[in-house]
């Protein structure tokens, strides 16, 4: 890596009309080193001025130690000199004061900020982001956030045609103008009530054959923008292997690289008072800090609900032969804190959710349903606090947990209403009793769910649910429905008004938000906007750890390579989706060891971080709402998602937006009408 060092004062130096020492007194010799040395915009390389600070040192070749650790500075992984070591020994050596300015020239052509709503490929360096858009106005980034609030934000760079090396950023702990009051300070507890700071790096998948339409959108008309090329999903820490996404890393040239920052709005709002917060996030190369781009924050004076009042279900599969280092109650508390931090009920895949009933495991579950296993005194900190799961299956993609005949069904049924009512009365529980069935299995279905239903003990109050869009002759069997290609409007009105539900599920562009890879960002935070709309109380997504391949397909049974491999399920039929399934990545890869992170964590990825902000907007329009009432909130989401659902023809084009700029303007007036300001 080249270096320059560019001095605005450098003829100071050697300047005839100030006194040198006799130590020193080598003018001549300075000023022939400058013909040759000094370049034509005033730079000069680090090594030229090395020699021409033997030359004003008495002895010529006799070098002070710290010089020698300056000029090995530019080796990788040598560690940080800081800058101002630089200018104290400069001043040491000439005796002069202190330069004015002193610039670092870096392989870096290009930086930039943008919100979380966007998905910059790699090769996108003219990106339309990049002169201004919600968060930056091309020289600062400027933040709106409630207390209790996530909100994320990416730093783009882009190397110039040699690549850049060594590349990280660090988000400085940000200072309350007025007071002093510091946010996410170096000692913060993460996601404590002082609030916390987060730094990832996007990690990208090569797409070279798109997913197709299928189950994922309607036609080719409501395809996402783009659909090939390095897309960004995984976010990696930068404690990961070097190489595999740790801090630092290397860019490709003609490329950039993205940065993803978490900032946790505090809790405590009397320590951290509202009002403006600056700070900078610094650009490193090689250790040195080559650049930074100043940070504003406006803290609003208005809380974000602990509680949701909209549910994201989210699936996962087991996961204990990634982490064999780990205890199952070690990745079970670190699932349950990733996705609730998220504002996401992970269920489904924990040992309750496909057991038989067993009041000793439900009893040890309880914590997550009662709220106590998301408290301080629990080890938990962030959104959510005491808040605990809403969503909970009896049974899971239709697993026989009631048993296979009539009398077993009914005392298991009774003894899982009988402990919910008893213990967390407030948890929608229910049978999820088969899974996209067929009209083959209507008979079946009848018989089963009237085992439930003519059930004289307490079971017949258990509900039941399949994934299935609301169909007429099941209307007495079913309690909760849920589509994967949209809701009929009128029948979710007369279902709401028999006191029953219906869901949705996965993706179905252009009717809602698909969660392949390809999809935009902002297809994850749509859906809690088309939750919102309609008063639909859940969005179920049926995985987000398939590393490990269902029984469908050519691929059945088989460990997958998610940091390389973009297809993420292949079924039956031969149709695949590029991300499908995967919106949690492995710190630990003991399958595919060259793709080894290194870390005993999960990764989360942009998809995951836009269901965070959809859920977040939620709330916000819930707290909008008690201010100036549904109507008025309504119209002005309307302005972003006109049409949704079955209000949308399959071959249609998407009629939503697909930026992410344009759900932070309804944000930011949401913000006004929540604070007054």
């Amino acid at each position: 890596m080249r270096v320059l060092v560019f001095f605005c004062l450098l003829a100071f130096v050697v300047s005839s009309s100030i006194e040198i020492s006799p130590a020193r007194a080598a003018s001549a010799d300075v000023d022939a080193a400058l013909a040759g040395d000094l370049n034509s915009d005033g730079s000069i390389n680090i090594f030229d001025l090395l020699e021409m600070l033997k030359i004003l040192r008495a002895g010529g070749d006799t070098l002070d130690p710290r010089l020698l650790q300056i000029a090995d500075m530019h080796q990788p992984g040598s560690g940080m000199v800081d800058i101002f070591d630089l200018l104290e020994l400069l001043k040491t050596i000439s005796g002069r004061r202190e330069p004015e300015h002193v610039v670092f020239y870096t392989s870096l052509v290009g930086k930039w900020a943008v919100g979380d709503g966007e998905k910059i490929f790699r090769d996108e360096i003219f990106h339309f982001s990049r002169d201004s858009n919600s968060v930056w106005n091309g020289s600062e980034i400027a933040l709106r956030g409630l207390y209790n609030e996530i909100l994320g934000f990416q730093v783009i760079l882009v190397a110039d045609s040699a690549g850049a090396d060594g590349m990280e950023i660090r988000l400085d702990s940000l200072v309350h103008a007025a007071t002093g009051a510091v946010l996410g300070g170096l000692f913060a507890i993460p996601y404590g009530p002082a609030g916390y700071l987060e730094a990832f790096s996007e990690h990208y998948l090569l797409v070279t054959n798109p997913t197709q339409p299928n189950w994922f959108y309607g036609s080719g008309n409501s395809a996402p923008e783009r659909m090939t090329g390095w897309i960004p999903d995984a976010l990696i820490s930068p404690d990961a292997a070097a190489g595999r996404g740790g801090f630092p890393l290397d860019i490709p040239p003609d490329s950039l690289q993205g940065f993803w920052i978490d900032l946790y709005c505090p809790r405590d709002t009397l320590a951290l008072p509202s009002g403006e917060y600056r700070g900078t996030v610094g650009i490193y190369q090689q250790g040195w800090k080559v650049d930074s781009i100043p940070v504003r924050l406006e803290l609003l004076p208005a809380y974000l609900p602990d509680e949701n009042h909209t549910w994201t279900w989210l699936y996962h599969g087991s996961i204990e032969m990634y982490f064999p280092g780990m205890s199952q109650a070690e990745l079970d508390r670190m699932l349950h804190y990733l996705a609730h931090r998220h504002r996401i009920d992970l269920v489904g895949g924990f040992r309750p959710h496909h057991s038989r009933f067993d009041r000793q495991m439900l009893d040890e579950y309880l914590p997550w349903l009662d709220g106590s296993g998301y408290t301080e005194a629990a080890g938990y900190q962030g959104p959510g606090q005491h808040r605990g799961e809403w969503v909970f299956p009896v049974g899971m993609y239709g697993g026989s947990v009631l048993g296979m005949v009539q009398d077993t069904v009914r005392a298991e049924s009774d003894e899982w209403v009988e402990w919910f009512e008893e213990n967390a009365p407030g948890v929608r529980y229910f049978n999820y009793l088969i899974d996209e069935p067929g009209t083959d299995k209507f008979d079946w279905i009848r018989e089963r769910s009237g085992w439930i239903k003519n059930n004289p003990g307490a079971g017949n109050r258990l509900p039941v649910f399949i994934s299935r869009e609301y169909t007429m002759a099941l209307d007495k069997q079913i309690d909760i429905w849920a589509s994967g290609k949209g809701i009929n409007l009128y029948w979710l009105a007369q279902l709401k008004g028999q006191g029953k539900e219906h869901w949705f599920y996965n993706g179905y562009r252009p009717r809602y938000g698909a969660a392949i890879l390809e999809g935009e960002a902002v297809d994850m935070r749509l859906n809690a906007w088309v939750k919102y709309i309609h008063q639909v109380n859940v969005w179920f997504q049926w995985h987000g750890s398939h590393w490990f391949h269902n029984h469908q397909g050519p691929r059945a049974h088989t460990h997958q390579n998610v940091f390389v491999d973009p297809i993420t399920f292949f079924g039956n039929s031969g149709a695949f989706g590029n991300g499908d399934g995967v919106v949690f990545y492995p710190g630990r890869e003991p399958f595919y060891p060259d793709q080894d992170r290194g870390v005993d964590r999960v990764f989360g990825s942009i998809r995951l971080k836009n269901i965070r902000r959809g859920q977040q907007d939620y709330e916000l329009m819930w707290l909008a709402e008690q201010k100036v009432g549904r109507d008025a909130v309504l119209e002005m989401v309307r302005e972003v998602v006109p049409r949704s659902l079955n209000e949308v023809d399959m071959n249609e084009r998407v009629p939503w937006s697909q930026h992410g700029d344009d759900y932070d303007r309804i944000r930011n007036r949401l913000l006004e009408i929540i604070t007054g300001l």
